[in-house]
């Protein structure tokens, strides 16, 4: 008997939609769906955890589960046998976290709006 508040057409959208006796609320941004919750219209936001995070640091009255609600994995395709791009993408990509790039990456485009 719950609202859930979700971004259309996200990975949150598709779970939400699965959860039995719930009403899902449907919002064109992640912000809109949070300031409902912060408003009240709805009871939880699903969303995903690096956005979540920075919607609790800059709104008060939030929280983040203890549990994540589901996990997600990105991945890079390559041809199959195609050797040395698979080599050259996870060097590249031990290089960006090491470096720390993918970090700041995370903190330049990943915002609570």
């Amino acid at each position: 008997g719950k609202k859930l508040g979700v971004q259309t057409g996200t990975t949150g959208d598709i779970l939400a939609s699965d959860v039995k006796d719930a009403t899902v609320e449907r919002y064109d941004k992640g912000m809109d769906a949070v300031q409902a919750l912060s408003q009240g219209k709805i009871d939880a936001v699903v969303i995903d955890s690096a956005v979540a995070n920075k919607f609790v640091e800059e709104v008060s009255g939030l929280k983040v589960l203890d549990e994540a609600y589901a996990d997600e994995n990105y991945a890079i395709a390559v041809k199959k046998g195609n050797k040395e791009l698979l080599d050259g993408v996870n060097k590249a990509l031990s290089e960006l976290k090491a470096d720390g790039t993918i970090d700041s990456i995370i903190a330049k485009y990943i915002k609570a709006e």
